[in-house]
């Protein structure tokens, strides 16, 4: 009786290490995954925003739901029928966490504007419109871009955990070789890049391919602890 006491305390105590060993910073993981293409766009239409998920991304969207929905009362899943593609996108908004997330960002203003206005622009009488007072003040807001913040990560964990995030949702595996592609990266893979070297992932290379869009990709051998967190994440695509 004793004997198989002391398996069950044993059995649990490694239970919980495993898991204690791939548990995950859920702020790290969101800001892994966020789309950075150009930048984080901010103007007043999408300000609470979290982020725009293409049809392949819908089960990492729901993910993400389910992580902070608890947390983010005001926490919001939606899908609308994008008008070019005719396929659905998804996205979550939340003024809580989107004001959160801004937090890992610096912002600055991109040189452009983006309509605001309630009718639909293309049916909009813009030679007339234009010439109206505070037309652009009142239909227009300037878009800002945000880069991540230096000495966003104090611990592995932390940067295990934003690596996670972008490995669930741009990367794959193709033999003992794992890739991230971001394109247009702002400020990410800049980031993935000095992360992998710096928690000793082995073959880290960062390659750029400037064409229209411009293509990033970093590839590499992850340490045994990541791998373990990629495994605990892989079936988010």
């Amino acid at each position: 009786m004793k004997d198989l006491i002391t398996l069950i305390l044993v059995l649990c105590l490694f239970s919980y290490e495993k898991e204690e060993k791939t548990s995950i910073d859920n702020d790290y993981f969101l800001i892994g995954t966020l789309s950075d293409n150009m930048g984080r766009q901010k103007f007043k239409k999408v300000e609470e925003r979290v982020d725009q998920y293409f049809p392949s991304e819908k089960q990492i969207c729901l993910t993400i739901d389910s992580i902070f929905n608890n947390k983010y009362s005001d926490l919001e899943f939606s899908s609308s029928l994008n008008e070019s593609s005719k396929k659905e996108i998804y996205e979550l908004h939340s003024k809580k966490l989107a004001k959160k997330i801004d937090a890992f960002y610096s912002y600055e203003a991109f040189g452009g504007m983006a309509y605001i206005g309630e009718e639909d622009i293309t049916k909009l009488n813009l030679d007339s419109l234009t010439k109206t007072k505070d037309f652009y003040s009142t239909n227009f807001d300037t878009i800002y871009t945000g880069k991540l913040k230096l000495n966003l990560f104090k611990t592995d964990k932390q940067k295990e955990s934003f690596i996670t995030g972008a490995y669930a949702r741009y990367g794959w595996q193709s033999d003992s070789l794992y890739h991230i592609k971001i394109y247009n990266s702002n400020s990410k893979m800049r980031i993935l890049n000095e992360l992998l070297k710096d928690i000793g992932c082995t073959n880290v290379n960062y390659e750029i391919k400037k064409n229209i869009p411009t293509v990033h990709t970093v590839s590499f051998i992850p340490t045994e602890k990541l791998e373990d967190y990629f495994e605990k994440y892989k079936n988010l695509e």
